[in-house]
């Protein structure tokens, strides 16, 4: 086992009290509380699972699934939410009717594409379902995008990180032999630079002295 390997699962190992306790419970109620605008470690968590899934803690296409689960029941309970008082908290704020109908205007053209992205944003992720339901997004838009958003958070994150404590080795072994040929291109890359620019003020020098 590499040294990054091993760094990476004694990070993990941090969490590993609240594993024993409570097992895969916690991570998937962590992920599903971030969804509805509550801040928890649900990331940290999914990721510190993953890599104690190449241990064998926990069965990785279980961890993953049940992720997927928990994220979407997480953030639609925040659209159920947003899309019940959402609205009316909206109208409180000193918002003026041209910013709210932008507001409205945004959330159709790109609120599929917010929810997605939110995902992997600490903040949005929690709130992108409460913002969406109070501007009334489609239910079905919604569910769509939060499912999509959903998949590709888990694969990077959780699936990322078993990957990686899987074959940090490999990867490692990789990086070691090319670092001597990035330490030559960026050589090349910094005299290409020198010379530009001795070329570039030379050339300015010349033009001045014309003048």
């Amino acid at each position: 086992m590499s040294d990054i390997t091993q760094s990476l699962l004694t990070a993990a190992s941090n969490y590993e009290p609240l594993f024993v306790e409570y097992g895969l419970a916690v991570i998937l109620a962590a992920i599903a509380i971030e969804g509805f605008g509550i801040p928890v470690p649900g990331q940290s968590l999914l990721i510190a699972g993953a890599l104690l899934s190449t241990r064998g803690e926990f069965d990785i296409h279980v961890l993953l699934v049940s992720a997927w689960f928990a994220a979407v029941a997480g953030s639609t309970l925040g659209y159920v939410i947003g899309r019940i008082g959402g609205r009316k908290l909206l109208l409180r704020l000193p918002l003026s009717p041209s910013r709210l109908e932008r507001m409205d205007t945004i959330c159709k053209r790109y609120g599929s594409l917010i929810v997605i992205l939110s995902r992997f944003i600490d903040g949005p992720r929690q709130l992108a379902g409460i913002f969406v339901g109070s501007l009334h997004m489609r239910p079905g838009t919604f569910l769509l995008a939060t499912s999509v958003g959903a998949a590709l958070w888990v694969g990077l994150w959780g699936f990322g990180s078993y990957y990686l404590g899987e074959h940090i080795h490999v990867i490692s072994q990789v990086f070691e032999s090319v670092a001597p040929y990035t330490w030559i291109a960026t050589g090349l890359l910094v005299l290409m630079l020198c010379f530009y620019l001795i070329h570039r003020h030379s050339h300015r020098e010349s033009t001045h002295g014309k003048h």
